[in-house]
């Protein structure tokens, strides 16, 4: 996550310590940021599928692809 964080502060910076924000700046920095999370998010496992830290994700698909589960 280093580089959520570092992009997180240059928005920071550009938007609250400059007199005058750069909207393109902006637009840049905020594309950044949505291209960082979203691989963080594909990078973990979806919360409900872990239990006690183990992911049961490939337990559960079998189990929909059965129909047990939904």
């Amino acid at each position: 996550m280093p580089k959520i964080e570092y992009w997180t502060g240059k928005l920071q910076q550009e938007v609250f310590q400059t007199k005058q924000p750069n909207i393109d700046e902006v637009i840049k920095i905020v594309s950044k940021l949505e291209y960082f999370t979203k691989r963080q998010m594909e990078t973990q496992s979806p919360p409900e599928r872990v239990i006690a830290g183990v992911d049961f994700g490939d337990s559960l698909d079998m189990l929909c692809d059965l129909g047990l589960v939904k």
